[in-house]
Parts: structure tokens; sequence; C-alpha cells
């Protein structure tokens, strides 16, 4: 694949075409470039619900608590709880976050700063409204059938509706995967601020996730020593301590769409990727926050992606795989602790442990199903017609 890129570019430069990035031919639709990076994303959403319904909620019975308020019934746990790693779900953010970094350049490359923003907007809020209306509903009714106390205020809720503004107003997190939505609602600021360089692939890019890393430092050193005497701000910081490290792991995946699309070279990609992933491993090893990632275990998600995207030209639409891919996003967002309280009732009622399991992930696909049909892929037609129409003919 290297000797064709490189090729490719050579071929470029004698006759002023843009070269085609994944050494195919220019013609080749962005759609067809990013399928593989789409099929991953099917892959990452389903390893995160395996990872939580047939992992956690039987391994982490205080943090099930803790997201339900309903008391955890001791059972046996599910055969899925033996065989699915309790890694796994961080094995697919970290492939959730690597996809986040290389197909939304190609976004900014269609639409304007404002129609790409207003664009994100429609993508990611109906959608979230519909999956958390399900979280928080879940979570009441969980509590008055089997008992408990919802552990969560309308304030903590409501911001979580409007991502990322549950982290600037500290509140209290409802689900287990939120934080990452607000990670990526971050980043999109950061890729609207960084647009011009981003298009072009300038040198510059690579100050924003530098400068958003050398604040970290400041923020962190604040959460590390200041705990004592300023607990509020400290807290209020928390999520500022979290969420720059995983950014700039995402651009990674930034850089590699810009060799994708014809605009950083093999080395330069190289010395990028390698680059921050180092510095997110940094972050991990001396930073202060309370919760952190296996830098090795994100290596492995980037390493999976990097593979897939040499073998792309073997990614072809099929059924299955686009299915799971489409519904991606909602089943992220609903399964959870919608998951925790449908496996709550089930233990209740004595339900065979690897059947309850099996039959909440068909439950979540099946209602994740129904969000795309009718929320997701609607809305998100919408946005993309305002994102056009606000970015113009040009960009």
């Amino acid at each position: 694949m290297t000797a064709e890129l490189e090729a490719g570019r050579a071929a470029s430069a004698a006759t002023g075409k843009t070269p085609a990035a994944d050494g195919v031919a220019p013609g080749r639709s962005v759609a067809a470039r990013i399928e593989f990076a789409n099929t991953l994303r099917g892959v990452a959403a389903m390893s995160v619900i395996c990872a939580h319904l047939g992992n956690t909620f039987w391994n982490w019975p205080q943090l099930v608590e803790w997201l339900t308020g309903v008391a955890w019934v001791p059972a046996t746990p599910s055969t899925l709880s033996h065989i699915v790693p309790s890694t796994l779900g961080s094995w697919g953010v970290s492939l959730f976050f690597v996809i986040s970094g290389f197909v939304i350049p190609f976004s900014l490359d269609r639409y304007s700063v404002k129609g790409f923003l207003i664009g994100r907007l429609w993508r990611i809020w109906p959608t979230c409204w519909v999956g958390l209306s399900i979280t928080v509903l879940s979570v009441v009714l969980g509590v008055h059938f089997m008992g408990g106390e919802v552990p969560f205020t309308f304030r903590d809720a409501i911001t979580h509706f409007f991502p990322p503004f549950a982290a600037i107003a500290d509140s209290k997190q409802i689900d287990s995967v939120m934080w990452t939505l607000e990670i990526e609602m971050f980043f999109y600021i950061v890729c609207a601020l960084a647009a011009p360089a981003m298009r072009t692939g300038h040198w510059t890019l690579w100050l924003y996730p530098l400068g958003l890393l050398a604040l970290w430092v400041g923020v962190d050193q604040i959460v590390a020593h200041a705990q004592a005497d300023y607990p509020a701000l400290v807290r209020r910081l928390t999520y500022f301590d979290l969420d720059p490290p995983y950014i700039a792991f995402m651009f990674c995946g930034v850089a590699l769409s810009l060799y994708q699309r014809g605009k950083l070279s093999l080395p330069g990609t190289i010395v990028a990727v390698l680059a921050f992933w180092g510095l997110f491993a940094l972050t991990q090893r001396y930073g202060h926050a309370a919760a952190k990632s296996s830098a090795l275990l994100f290596a492995t998600g980037l390493c999976v992606f990097i593979c897939c995207m040499i073998a792309q030209r073997w990614f072809v639409r099929v059924r299955i795989l686009r299915f799971f891919s489409d519904i991606s996003y909602p089943i992220y967002i609903i399964h959870g602790v919608a998951g925790y309280i449908l496996l709550h009732a089930m233990m209740r009622a004595h339900w065979n442990s690897d059947v309850a399991t099996l039959t909440v992930i068909a439950i979540m696909i099946g209602l994740a199903w129904l969000v795309h049909r009718f929320v997701e892929a609607p809305t998100h037609r919408i946005g993309q017609r305002i994102a056009r129409r606000l970015s113009g003919p040009a960009v």
C-alpha cells in the first residue's frame, strides 16, 4: 500500500491533480473511502455493549448500583462474564476515538465551520435526547418497582441532554458512556477552531492538541494539590483533567485522515501518530485524574484501525456489518443503564443468566434500530441539509 500511495503522490505532483490518498481511483467517493471506518464503528459499539451487559453487570455490582439506584441481587454470572474481558469496553472506546479523529476532517472538507457545527449538533443531540430519556425513564421505573433511590437530580439529568454542558455544570454522571460523548463534543470545538489548518494539513494544526495538553498540565496540577483548600474548584475541573488527553489521542486519527486525503506524508503520519499516542500514554501514567485508561489497550485499538486502513480495499458493504454500523450511535447511548435495569428485573424473576443477557442485548439492538430509523436518520438528514445551506457553494 505504501508504494502505491507514494507513487500516486508522485504522479499527482507531475499532473497537478489531487492525489487519491488511499491508493485507489481519484473519483472514489468519500463514503467509499471511509467504509472501513464505518464498519469498525459497528465493531466498537458491539464491543462496548458486550462488555457492559456481558461483564460489567456481573462483576462490578457497586458500579451498577451507583448508576441504577437499584440494589444488585446476587446471581449466577452469565457465561459471557467469563468470556468477555472487562477491558473490551475500553478497547471499543479507543476505536471510537480513532474513528472520530479520522472521519471528522472529511466533514470539515465538505462544510463551513458554521455548517459543520450545526450539522454535528443535529447529528448528536436529538438521538442523545431520546437515549437519555430511555435511561432516565428506566431508572425511575426500576426504582419504583424494585426499590432504591434515583441516584441523580433533575439538574444532573437535564444538563446531560446537552453535551458537553454536564461537564461544565459539574453534574453527576448518570450513565457510563456520556463522558465519551462530552469528549467528542469538545473535540468538535477544537476541530472547528483548527478548521483552516485541518483542511490543508498545515503544520500549525498540531499546535491545537499541544496547546490543549499544555493547559491540561496546569489543570492537573491544581487537581493534584488544591483538593484540601479548594474542593469545589477541583470538582469542577475534574472533567477538564480527564478530557484533554483523550482529545490529543484523537489526533492520531486526524493524522491518519490527512494521510488518507494526501495532505500528510507517510513519515509525518508516523511521527504524528506515535507522538500523540506517546503523549496520551504519559498523561495516563503521570496525570492525577481519578479515572485512567490503559495506553497499551488504546494502542491495540489504534493498531486495529491502522491494519484495517491498510486493508480497506477489501471492505465492502455487507448488510449485517452495515446494520451494526448504522445503529452504533443509538445502541451506544441506550444500552448501558437501561440494560442494567432489565437485567436487575430478570434476576429478580429468576431468569437464567445466559438467557437474560442475550435477551437484553437483543432488546437493546432492536431498540437502537428503532431510534436510528425514526430519530437518528431523519434528524441527521435535516442537519446535513442545513449544513449544506450554511456552507454555500464553496467552503
